[in-house]
């Protein structure tokens, strides 16, 4: 009886072992499998359409930024490779504007201010084209403009007793500046127009004629300004000679500015004049006085810019003495503890 019954047992157990593995292979075939296909079907399509995505974005390449915590990179300053940083970027968002070569920009000027991390490109890039007779130049200015600095780009200027006031030369560059004398960069004619007008200046300045410049807000989006200063006859007649200029001046149309300039210079009285001198260099005085304030300030900016540093340094410093002061101090300790223990 008791074989019958575990045979028994034995048969009816294993009925419901293969009742319950039927039941869950026809729920497997009959609800998940074909669940699990469609979620295979869905995953597929989506990473299809990612990969569709990526392809249409394209690889990354690299394009060349203003480096992160680059000094101040002002319009007129010259671009340097330590100002230079590389990102990647997709290819499609590339355009033939973008910088991919540094050489292709080291050297030249920058347009207009920029700030770390900005992606570089052709069009806030500027450069001045070297002539033959491009020669550096240093030139003199009864004021300058507060706050003139290299890189600046100015109008040099020329100013007559009674406010005839002429561009002598256009959108130039400072080079370097010295008390006031700046260096500038000049071709052979614009070298003759400077001439012209320090003897004009000198010829006049007891009058209260001034030499003076000012300065671009952005040189890189401005457009240059158009000079319209006359020579005197005699520098006139040396220019027409010149072998070293080739685009001659319209002596016609100079001829009938510099008539407005020399009536000007004869209907000046000697009283008016030294009023007109006395006035000039009252305004020149004052120029001077706000440019040795703007200094002053600059420096005192300096000063405390480099004084935070040295603080901050010093903080770290003792930061850096303290942990590991503690980290020595708690050393000792833990051998000890191991060796008691």
């Amino acid at each position: 009886m008791n074989i019958e019954w575990n045979w028994k047992s034995i048969l009816v157990l294993s009925l419901a072992v293969v009742l319950l593995v039927g039941t869950n292979l026809g729920q497997y075939y009959a609800i998940w499998k074909p669940k699990q296909e469609k979620m295979k079907t869905s995953y597929e399509g989506k990473i299809s359409e990612l990969q569709a995505s990526l392809d249409a974005i394209g690889p990354m390449v690299p394009i060349w930024t203003v480096a992160e915590g680059a000094p101040e990179l002002f319009p007129g300053k010259v671009i340097e490779h330590s100002d230079l940083a590389y990102q990647e970027i997709p290819e499609s968002l590339l355009n033939q504007s973008f910088i991919l070569e540094p050489e292709t920009i080291v050297g030249k000027y920058y347009k207009i201010a920029l700030k770390g991390g900005t992606p570089l490109s052709m069009d806030l890039v500027m450069e001045t084209p070297l002539e033959d007779t491009l020669r550096e130049f240093d030139v003199i200015s009864s004021m300058l403009p507060i706050g003139l600095k290299v890189g600046d780009y100015v109008d040099y200027r020329i100013v007559y007793p009674m406010g005839e006031d002429f561009i002598v030369l256009s959108h130039k560059r400072v080079e370097a500046i010295n008390d006031k004398t700046i260096k500038f960069k000049l071709n052979e004619t614009e070298i003759h127009y400077f001439q012209a007008a320090v003897v004009d200046h000198f010829l006049q300045k007891d009058q209260g004629a001034v030499l003076y410049m000012t300065k671009y807000v952005e040189p890189g989006l401005q457009k240059p300004a158009t000079e319209y200063y006359a020579i005197p006859a005699n520098i006139e007649a040396i220019m027409l000679l010149d072998p070293n200029i080739l685009e001659k001046i319209d002596g016609q149309l100079n001829g009938m500015t510099r008539k407005i300039i020399d009536a000007g210079r004869s209907s000046v009285s000697q009283e008016d004049g030294s009023k007109l001198a006395s006035g000039r260099s009252e305004m020149a005085g004052k120029i001077d006085s706000g440019e040795k304030e703007a200094r002053d300030q600059e420096k005192a900016r300096f000063e405390e810019q480099e004084q935070q540093q040295q603080q901050q340094q010093q903080q770290q410093q003792q930061q850096q003495q303290q942990q590991q002061s503690a980290s020595s101090s708690n050393a000792p300790q833990s051998v000890e503890r191991g060796v008691v223990e």
